[in-house]
């Protein structure tokens, strides 16, 4: 039996399906073995990563609390003090970045420096997670 239709509303109709194209395939290349005693002369040598630390000893000034994603932004509760131009280590279980320390930020307000035991704003470069230790590696 057939569906009866709704005063005021469109019949639903059926939907067409889309004629699939075939896909073009990638042609891969494999590369050649490599001899042993072959010279790596003319080949290019592979980039050196980021630069993971600065000269001097790192040392903890504290642990992120929350992070902004929107904002870029974390919430550090400080164990030592931190001061803007500090370059910085963040460090937990899939974070791992150094940057230099741009903007600190108190209840909104910005500050030069913050001492234990403040909670500060601080921007980052790249995403933290609540547990991630913050450590100084040059002031």
């Amino acid at each position: 039996m057939a569906a009866r239709r709704r005063k005021g509303r469109k019949p639903v109709r059926p939907r067409r399906r889309k004629a699939q194209r075939a896909k073009p395939r990638k042609v891969t290349r494999r590369k050649p073995a490599r001899r042993p005693g072959a010279s790596t002369a003319g080949q290019a040598q592979p980039r050196a990563g980021p630069l993971r630390l600065v000269a001097g000893v790192p040392v903890e000034v504290g642990v992120v609390e929350h992070y902004f994603g929107r904002a870029g932004a974390a919430v550090v509760a400080l164990s030592r003090p931190i001061r803007v131009g500090d370059t910085i280590h963040v460090r937990g279980q899939t974070t791992d970045f150094v940057q230099q320390v741009s903007r600190l930020a108190l209840d909104g307000a910005p500050v030069r420096e913050g001492t234990p035991p403040q909670s500060l704003g601080l921007r980052l470069e790249a995403r933290a997670r609540p547990g991630d230790r913050v450590y100084r590696i040059s002031w």
